[in-house]
């Protein structure tokens, strides 16, 4: 099966790119890592050896390459992603047999070749770190309640919550596509076209926006279509995983400081550790000196976090 990988990134979200096409680079994987993006493209990309600004393609070796397409959309990213992995599918890897979103604060540990069945005849998705949402859980009925009069009906009760960083697609459920992009419009407009991840608090109809469209569209979907699906440990929401790793939050790996935060109680999670084992190679984004002194301080505050966190 070929597989096409996408993500979309903007402003320092880069360093989080970097790292992702390095974990795919070590963990075998044979493609392209399609790139959308805003703004100006990195240091690391243009002066990269290997860049070829002809074709807007950086090539790693001669099995796997990412190739960068500016993105010209005002729709903030995260409402953004079923769109363009249908762009990739459909238009720029038509030889490829499925399509899957990664986000660029996550990292794969494992080799690829693990991650090939999840895209066999289904849906493949990873548990939230806030997974359990029964059938009928209050929020369930209310967006059931506010999607049918935008004309849009459940059709299987469904009891997991899942991410939206990671989401598998294969050609013949395209359709899927389409229905998370236009659930993610329905609710971008209901937020009144608020640019952000998390949108008023907790209880709000939709407070976690794209992701909950997404699961929504889970029970909307028309087709029958299994999910092949893993619980939240596949992104180190939990202990025991050994699929990816997703640095949720606002304080991403990258930005550093992590004495500081040692310092405020939050000690450096997997994900962060996870971060710099991919962070420097075989893409270089940081100096020897620079990344020696990031991992120093990173294991500072490792250490300190043993004996001080945040209740």
């Amino acid at each position: 099966m070929k597989i096409a990988l996408c993500t979309l990134y903007e402003g320092h979200y880069h360093y989080g790119v970097a790292a992702l096409a390095n974990s795919l680079s070590v963990s075998g994987y044979a493609g392209t890592l399609h790139v959308g993006y805003r703004g100006e493209l990195p240091q690391w990309v243009v002066t990269h050896p290997s860049w070829d600004a002809g074709t807007r393609t950086l090539r790693l070796s001669d099995k796997f390459c990412l190739y960068f397409e500016l993105q010209d959309t005002p729709v903030f990213f995260a409402y953004y992603k079923a769109r363009f992995m249908r762009r990739v599918l459909c238009d720029l890897a038509q030889d490829c047999d499925a399509v899957a979103y990664i986000d660029p604060d996550i990292v794969l540990k494992c080799q690829w070749s693990a991650i090939e069945v999840w895209f066999q005849g289904g849906l493949a998705l990873i548990e939230d770190v806030n997974w359990n949402l029964p059938a009928r859980h209050p929020k369930r009925l209310l967006w059931k309640q506010w999607f049918a009069r935008e004309g849009v009906d459940e059709r299987r009760s469904i009891g997991r919550y899942y991410n939206s960083g990671f989401l598998g697609v294969p050609r013949e459920h395209v359709a899927f596509l389409d229905l998370v992009d236009r659930l993610c419009m329905l609710v971008l407009g209901y937020n009144n076209g608020r640019a952000h991840i998390k949108a008023g608090d907790a209880p709000d109809l939709f407070h976690s926006t794209d992701q909950d469209a997404m699961n929504f569209a889970l029970c909307a979907y028309e087709a029958e279509v299994p999910l092949n699906t893993a619980g939240c440990e596949a992104m180190d929401f939990a202990g025991g995983g050994f699929y990816f790793s997703h640095a949720i939050g606002y304080a991403k790996p990258w930005m550093g400081h992590h004495i500081k935060l040692a310092l405020s109680g939050w000690t450096p999670s997997i994900a962060t550790k996870a971060y710099y084992r991919y962070a420097n190679s075989p893409i270089r984004v940081y100096s020897v000196a620079q990344f020696a002194l990031r991992r120093l301080n990173l294991g500072i505050a490792s250490t300190m976090g043993r004996f001080y966190r945040k209740a």
